[in-house]
């Protein structure tokens, strides 16, 4: 199994990086980054760890332990595709 970030779900991180950074300073930034990062990691041995999405058939979605952030992700073949870094605070999409 491997973890594959998809484009927007890149851009969700970086975004998320720079807001941690300019609000609360680098410190803080790396470590709300490696605590998203290190919770995939539990995708490699545990892929439907997640719970399904009620908006989006075959996604299931992560929730990041001490951070307000779920994981949108789906699983292909020996992957897991990580779509989107979605904050709680924010109106959720019809669909991923």
């Amino acid at each position: 199994m491997k973890i594959v970030w998809l484009p927007a779900a890149n851009r969700d991180i970086k975004a998320v990086y720079e807001w941690y950074r300019r609000e609360a300073g680098n410190a803080i930034a790396a470590k709300v980054i490696q605590r998203i990062v290190r919770s995939t990691e539990l995708l490699l041995t545990a892929p439907y760890l997640g719970r399904p999405s009620q908006s989006t058939e075959g996604v299931l979605e992560l929730v990041v332990p001490s951070v307000p952030f779920i994981l949108p992700y789906r699983v292909v073949d020996n992957r897991v595709e990580v779509i989107r870094v979605f904050h709680t605070s924010r109106q959720r999409p019809e669909s991923w």
